[in-house]
């Protein structure tokens, strides 16, 4: 299995749009192919890596199989994402207002960047932005 998905990644990073294969279904070096006149057929990778995953079982043009298999890898390695139990937050005028202000506070002692600051408090980047210019 292994062998089979290092074989597909080169095969996918290497394909310059197409591989070529014979009649027989060989691969092939499209100039390797031209010198000895073998016939060739040009084909996806992409296409070739499915059919030969779906052959061994790993059917990864199915979403629902994509979704375990990735909960299954995050499971093993640690790097599950915690359940997201949080509600959306609104903020009122006069709490923007305060974030803000303090917001101003710590910009002017330069110790952290806007990014980091609403990280911090909670609140997208961009919703942010949108409070300092409002």
């Amino acid at each position: 299995m292994r062998d089979l998905i290092k074989e597909a990644i080169s095969d996918l990073k290497n394909a310059d749009g197409f591989i070529y294969v014979t009649a027989e279904g060989d691969k092939v070096d499209l100039h390797e192919a031209a010198k000895k006149g073998i016939p060739v057929t040009p084909v996806n990778p992409k296409d070739q890596v499915i059919k030969k995953l779906e052959k061994a079982g790993l059917p990864l043009n199915e979403g629902k199989f994509l979704n375990e298999l990735n909960e299954l890898i995050a499971l093993v390695t640690g790097n599950a994402p915690a359940a997201k139990t949080t509600k959306r937050r609104t903020f009122t005028d006069a709490e923007k207002s305060k974030i803000v202000e303090e917001w101003k506070k710590v910009e002017a002692a330069g110790k952290k960047t806007k990014a980091a600051f609403a990280r911090e408090i909670g609140v997208g980047y961009q919703t942010f932005i949108n409070w300092l210019r409002g």
